[in-house]
């Protein structure tokens, strides 16, 4: 039902902004208090604006050591 401790993975949110003065969207990692359509006063990487707003924040699915081999007949 749940899953094992061998099972359990860190989980690492991302949360992408974007710039309110070029439309430039970014991500970088979760801090504490991110909300969606939140704005924060950061630093575009493209046009150094200081305002961006948060769009979305996402958990990035982790990859998996053995991809799954297609079977050819």
């Amino acid at each position: 039902m749940f899953p094992s401790s061998r099972e359990r993975q860190i989980l690492n949110p991302l949360t992408f902004l974007k710039c309110l003065s070029c439309s430039t969207i970014n991500s970088r990692p979760f801090k504490e208090g991110d909300y969606v359509f939140g704005e924060v006063e950061e630093k575009c990487p493209k046009c150094g604006g200081d305002r961006m707003k948060i769009v979305g924040i996402y958990v990035k699915e982790p990859e998996q050591r053995e991809k799954r081999q297609k079977q050819t007949f």
